[in-house]
């Protein structure tokens, strides 16, 4: 009886904490407007190729941090990838942005997590962006290298996170 209560206790304890665990996660990711990967052509990523992701802004008054998602493969040459964003605001303006995005450290080593030789790139692209209507922003990606087929990445996308309130 006394093993029984004590099983008790330490299984009450584990769940309270994994319950809490559970909780944080998801608080987390309710500032996450999108988060998406977009599978691109296994022959290489062309320049003409984009890939297109749309999101809602509720709060106009609030900072965004907008990351890069992209997937590549170790033969990869290149310890960068430039990317040109396209925005589309609500009322239909468009900004293109020029993006270089660090893929590796001088060292070769990836800067992205991977399994073998398959590595995930989520990278700060613009920090503190400020989106100042309120609706539908669309957002074109597409690699600037300005080669043929960009090989060996197979997916690319965007997170858009709320980040604090402007003052």
């Amino acid at each position: 009886s006394i093993i029984f209560f004590t099983f008790a206790l330490v299984l009450k304890k584990y769940l309270a904490i994994l319950a809490l665990v559970a909780i944080s996660i998801t608080a987390c990711n309710e500032n996450v407007l999108v988060d998406t990967f977009h599978e691109l052509p296994a022959d290489g990523w062309g320049y003409e190729f984009a890939v297109t992701d749309s999101f809602t802004i509720d709060k106009p008054n609030h900072y965004h941090a907008v990351s890069a998602n992209l997937r590549a493969s170790a033969d990869y040459p290149y310890a960068n990838i430039h990317l040109l964003l396209t925005i589309t605001a609500p009322d239909g303006d468009t900004t293109q942005i020029k993006v270089p995005v660090e893929l590796a450290e001088k060292s070769g080593k990836w800067l992205g997590s991977g399994l073998r030789d398959v590595f995930t790139f989520q990278r700060p692209i613009l920090h503190r962006k400020y989106f100042n209507q309120k609706g539908t922003y669309t957002v074109t990606i597409a690699q600037d290298m300005r080669l043929e087929n960009l090989p060996s990445v197979s997916a690319a996308g965007i997170r858009v996170e709320e980040q604090e309130e402007i003052f």
